[in-house]
C-alpha cells in the first residue's frame, strides 16, 4: 500500500518507534503496561507542518493512543485472510492470498470520513472540532462537525 499510487501517506509509524508506558484501566483501576505510538516524533520534526491540530492517528488498538487521545481514531483490525493452495504433490499448503480489500467496508468509509474532513473549511486545518470516535456518523450525516466538549 506505502507504493501504491492510490494512496497518499505522510507517515507511518510501525512498532520499533513505540515505547513502554503504565496506564490505569478505568473500570478496574488496575495498572498494566503497554506501548504507545507516539506522534511528538512526527511533529517536533516537522513544526511547520504536522502538529496535534492536524494529524489523525488510525489504530485499531486505542491503547495506542494514550499519549494522543484526541488524534486517534480506532478501526478494526484488518487480517489478510489465509487461502489453501495445492501443492505439486496434491497436499495442501496455507499461503497468504492477496486480499485486495474489495470486501472491506469500513476502509471505504474511512476514505470517505478523510475527504469529508480535508474537503470540510471549518476543520480541515484543525481537527479540534472533530471527535473521531464518531466517524461513522459524520460519514451518514447523522452528525456535524462542532466544538468538543
Amino acid at each position: 500500500m506505502l507504493t501504491h499510487p492510490g494512496y497518499k501517506f505522510c507517515f507511518v509509524l510501525d512498532k520499533t518507534s513505540m515505547f513502554q508506558i503504565v496506564s490505569t484501566n478505568i473500570r478496574s483501576g488496575k495498572q498494566f503496561t503497554h506501548h504507545v505510538k507516539p506522534l511528538q516524533i512526527i511533529w517536533s520534526k516537522f513544526p511547520r507542518y504536522w502538529n496535534e491540530s492536524n494529524t489523525v492517528h488510525l489504530d485499531d488498538l486505542s491503547r495506542n493512543f494514550a499519549l494522543n487521545l484526541g488524534n486517534g481514531l480506532k478501526c478494526t483490525a484488518y487480517y489478510r485472510k489465509k487461502r489453501k493452495k495445492r501443492s505439486g504433490s496434491g497436499s495442501t499448503s496455507s499461503s497468504s492470498s492477496t486480499n485486495n480489500g474489495a470486501n472491506d467496508k469500513e476502509l471505504l468509509g474511512l476514505g470517505r470520513f478523510l475527504e469529508l474532513v480535508a474537503t470540510t473549511e471549518e476543520v480541515c486545518d484543525n481537527f479540534d472540532r472533530v471527535d473521531f470516535q464518531y466517524w461513522q456518523d459524520y460519514v451518514s450525516g447523522k452528525r456535524e462537525f462542532q466544538n468538543k466538549k
